[in-house]
């Protein structure tokens, strides 16, 4: 079927004339455009953080299936989530570091999202993704820029995933999915062998066999209101973690300095020449405890299961993003109950099927205490 449609004029950014280009047509979520899409190869950009890498896995494999797709973005310590997938063919940039490809002379391959409505473009690719993108052979590009829901939409589509969902697929599909039970992650989490072997190595010195492993994740990059504290409760949460039991030992997502039996994930790891998610794969496989705010290891981490875990949150409410988990146990601060938060239809309006084991204190700041509390029930 025809989904072209006329292209604004849009300034696009400034890209390398020597890159090679490929002409395609271009889509958002808006519209309806991409969900009438079939018997076509689609790129997927998907130039956004890690949990958001996590929660697309949820409903990739809902998306048309008579299309094939890749998907990119700069950035391959994220693109590396997807290897193996099912649905979605990671296609890599060589850089490791997320970013725009500025520094590649193609930035956002020198289109704007504006520009995909429906009209072709012209994408500048810079190597090795010349090469992938053209073995591939795309016929169309999803851009979205993954709206955030923050709790306002309504069951089954109150998660900021399943959101997106309604406007990727054909209305006259969606009544075949049981949205009324969690979404179950596509993405592979089995880790590789070899990199298995490498982590395993690089952890013999601070956890080895016989010890058991706690992540600890206090921070994020999209707001610091949701961090943990100053790391002075998390370090008293390892302590007390310790005291329960000395072989526990943790590493920090953040670098922080959390005492006896610990370590910062970038001193272990930061040397590998494997990207950060094919690592953290093989570092979830050892885990028997995380403990984070919402970002990207505490949405990898839940979408993955079979990890107990304590959720963190401060200014977020876990019903607008994540599927329920059955080892995982979220405590809310004050904050959120205070702003009206858990009031949102994304938390009214759902059923008992997709609830979160929940609980609200009456503390704005969450105390180490409240988290040894979660994660003794957590481990249960």
């Amino acid at each position: 079927m025809s989904w072209f449609g006329i292209r604004r004029k849009v300034e696009p950014p400034r890209a390398d004339s020597n890159l090679p280009r490929t002409r395609l047509g271009a889509m958002r979520e808006d519209a309806q455009r991409f969900a009438g899409l079939t018997d076509a190869r689609v790129l997927i950009y998907w130039p956004h953080g890690l949990g958001d890498w996590a929660q697309l896995g949820s409903i990739a494999g809902l998306l048309e299936p008579s299309n094939r797709y890749a998907i990119t973005r700069f950035g391959d310590d994220y693109v590396s989530l997807m290897d193996n997938h099912p649905t979605l063919m990671p296609l890599y940039s060589g850089v490791r570091q997320p970013g725009d490809g500025e520094r590649q002379g193609a930035c956002n391959f020198g289109i704007t999202i504006d520009q995909c409505d429906g009209g072709r473009v012209e994408l500048a690719l810079p190597p090795p993704l010349d090469e992938a993108v053209g073995a591939f052979a795309p016929e169309a590009l999803l851009w979205t820029d993954f709206p955030e829901t923050e709790g306002r939409t309504p069951y089954p589509f109150h998660t900021k995933a399943r959101n997106l969902l309604r406007a990727l697929v054909d209305p006259q599909r969606l009544p075949s999915f049981d949205l009324s039970a969690p979404l179950r992650s596509s993405i592979d989490f089995v880790p590789s062998a070899h990199v298995m072997r490498e982590v395993e190595t690089r952890l013999s010195a601070l956890a080895p066999p016989g010890s058991r492993l706690a992540i600890v994740s206090r921070t994020g990059y999209s707001a610091a209101r949701k961090n943990w504290g100053d790391g002075s409760q998390a370090r008293e949460f390892v302590r007390r973690l310790r005291r329960d039991d000395p072989s526990w030992r943790t590493i920090s997502m953040d670098e922080d300095d959390l005492g006896d039996g610990a370590a910062g994930f970038r001193a272990l790891f930061g040397d590998s020449a494997e990207p950060f998610a094919r690592l953290y794969k093989a570092l979830a496989a050892r885990t028997e405890l995380f403990v984070g705010v919402p970002a990207g290891p505490l949405h990898v981490t839940m979408a993955r299961g079979g990890i107990p875990v304590v959720g963190l949150w401060m200014a977020h409410h876990p019903d607008w993003y994540d599927e329920p988990n059955a080892e995982a146990i979220h405590l809310v601060s004050r904050f959120v109950r205070d702003r009206g938060f858990d009031r949102r239809p994304a938390t009214t309006s759902k059923p008992a099927s997709l609830r979160h084991r929940t609980t609200y204190l009456d503390a704005v700041e969450i105390a180490a205490d409240d988290v040894m509390g979660a994660a003794r029930e957590a481990l249960r």
